[in-house]
């Protein structure tokens, strides 16, 4: 049941533009949902996540695998497309009759479906230069879920699902906090089923002692408030399903050679109120390699 949930979060995608002297990155200061926030002219990155949820019967461990890149078209013009394609292995004690549908569970390997987004960034150029870094910045970008998996449906007979999400940062040399806020929007599926809506706020603060071209080393921690409305069985609402959670999330990003970052990740719950035991958040924890390319000087 919480499959296409940990997928979701795993893929929300802010990409933005420009590189600079100085940044906090953000690549999973809130766990996978802002894990690809590649702050470059371009990317690809190779992910995992975990998520386990539940407990005896109820227990199911996902482990999301994700491929994707992005590219900013113009040089001057601060917006990126990006693609995302997120595979999920699913580990579940009591899997469902049949394992498709917005609410199954099973122990299957599975193509989710393949996720594009766009984004624009706006610089705050007075504070980069007053406080040395390039981490002042406000982002917003919207995503459409296009049906090409096979979780939840056969392919391209799925609903189409959306995303919308904005992101602002303040940096101060080697310092900065990051605020993000996402809201997912589930379709129903021509059985008037689905997934609840869900929806994420988070804070986060970064330090970042060392930031040279060759070498970065970036300690991070994020706080977040997460929600799940109700799912929905053939138009009616599942009263025993939805809640919410708060999530601390310590993290480390570190990058060996230019334009390459690695980052690692825990999210533990520290409060939770879900009206089923089988949503009930136990752990998550994810690493990712993100290579960024710049165009260089024009």
């Amino acid at each position: 049941m919480a499959a296409k949930r940990a997928a979701t979060a795993a893929v929300v995608v802010f990409a933005a533009c420009w590189s600079g002297e100085t940044r906090a990155h953000h690549e999973a200061l809130f766990g996978p949902q802002s894990s690809l926030a590649v702050e470059s002219e371009g990317f690809v990155s190779t992910q995992m996540h975990v998520k386990v949820i539940g407990r005896g019967e109820s227990y199911d461990r996902e482990t999301v695998y994700i491929v994707s890149g992005g590219i900013s078209p113009w040089r001057k013009v601060p917006w990126s497309v990006t693609l995302i394609q997120p595979f999920t292995y699913e580990a579940a004690h009591a899997p469902t009759a049949s394992s498709v549908g917005p609410l199954a569970t099973c122990d299957c390997f599975a193509r989710e479906n393949l996720i594009v987004s766009s984004a624009y960034r706006l610089e705050f150029k007075g504070l980069q230069r007053a406080w040395d870094n390039d981490g002042n910045f406000a982002l917003l970008s919207a995503a459409l879920e296009l049906p090409t998996g096979n979780k939840e449906a056969e392919p391209l007979h799925g609903p189409f699902n959306y995303i919308v999400a904005g992101m602002t940062g303040f940096g101060w040399h080697s310092l900065a906090a990051v605020i993000l806020g996402y809201y997912r929007i589930n379709s129903s599926d021509g059985a008037r089923s689905k997934k609840g809506n869900n929806g994420f706020a988070g804070l986060g603060v970064t330090y970042t002692p060392i930031d040279t071209s060759d070498l970065l080393i970036s300690v991070q921690l994020g706080v977040a408030a997460e929600f799940h409305e109700k799912d929905v069985f053939g138009g009616v609402p599942i009263d025993d399903t939805g809640g919410w959670e708060l999530l601390a999330s310590p993290t480390l990003v570190w990058s060996p050679a230019k334009g390459m970052r690695l980052f690692t990740y825990v999210s533990l719950p520290f409060a939770q109120d879900y009206r089923s035991p089988a949503q009930e958040d136990r752990w998550r924890a994810g690493l990712g390699i993100i290579y960024s390319f710049e165009r260089g000087a024009p």
